[in-house]
């Protein structure tokens, strides 16, 4: 009676997480629908002077990119919700290169908001799915640019880890948020973002990693970002039986580390060529 009883409580509450995303996702995809609805009408009543067909033309296509980047994401979290790590999804993910590219694809953004985007590393390699770690990896380092100020600094770092390291650090953040799904049995592939921005208070730290949750409502739409980033890392970690782990100091900072099973062979003695030629400059 009592496993009945937990597991009747099990399904209820995830039937109410279920609606609340419903709701949530409802919610925030009539924002931008308005929008280019309302604008979409003004030109065809021609409501709308010719000089500023253009600027309603721009409105209508930032927010149809809002409302692809939503589904895309809702989409993405629906896979993971339903899935599990398959061993035969299972592929050689390599993390420098992955990183790499993912750095230099978001440069411009960084460029744009006068903020410095660094990358370093060794060389890594991970077992998993690319074009999930690939996401990830992306929300974290897009996160980190979209909420540091200008002149300040992001920093992206690749490395390894021992398990007792890993182990270490995860008593160490204490405090500090730790989500995912896996053992700590390292030794693991680690992706390490650190910003110099606003910081996270302490009482929004258990929240973070929840669907739609903004740490500041405000700047949500400056900022941009569809509310699911860091829960989509928040999942991939646990789909590859990894972790993410945040530091915060308000005011100072954040510092996301996100923490992959480490493909046998690899370790934290290797620095790849371009990290050397890096400490040598």
């Amino acid at each position: 009676q009592r496993q009945l009883k937990r597991q009747n409580e099990e399904l209820k509450q995830a039937e109410g997480l279920r609606r609340e995303f419903s709701a949530n996702v409802s919610h925030e995809m009539k924002t931008p629908l308005q929008v280019i609805s309302g604008s979409a009408e003004m030109i065809a009543g021609g409501l709308v002077a010719p000089e500023d067909v253009r600027d309603f033309g721009g409105r209508i296509y930032q927010e149809s990119q809002r409302l692809r980047a939503l589904i895309n994401d809702v989409l993405t979290l629906s896979r993971l919700d339903e899935a599990s790590f398959d061993a035969a999804e299972r592929t050689l993910v390599d993390l420098f290169e992955l990183v790499r590219r993912t750095c230099e694809r978001l440069e411009p953004l960084a460029c744009e908001r006068q903020v410095s985007l660094t990358f370093d590393g060794m060389p890594v390699c991970a077992e998993g799915s690319e074009s999930l770690v690939e996401q990830a990896v992306s929300n974290l380092v897009e996160n980190a640019i979209r909420y540091t100020g200008e002149g300040g600094t992001v920093l992206v770092q690749v490395e390894s880890q021992a398990a007792d390291v890993v182990a270490s650090d995860r008593i160490a953040g204490e405090g500090d948020a730790a989500l995912g799904g896996g053992p700590f049995a390292g030794p693991w592939a680690v992706v390490r973002v650190q910003d110099t921005g606003i910081g996270i208070p302490a009482e929004d730290l258990p929240k973070i990693f929840e669907r739609f949750y903004r740490t500041e409502k405000s700047r949500s739409k400056e900022t941009g970002g569809t509310g699911l980033g860091l829960a989509i890392v928040k999942h991939v970690a646990s789909y590859h039986n990894g972790d993410v782990v945040v530091e915060r100091a308000l005011g100072e900072g954040s510092t996301f580390t996100l923490r992959l099973p480490l493909m046998p062979g690899d370790g934290p003695d290797v620095i790849s060529s371009f990290a050397q030629k890096r400490l040598s400059e």
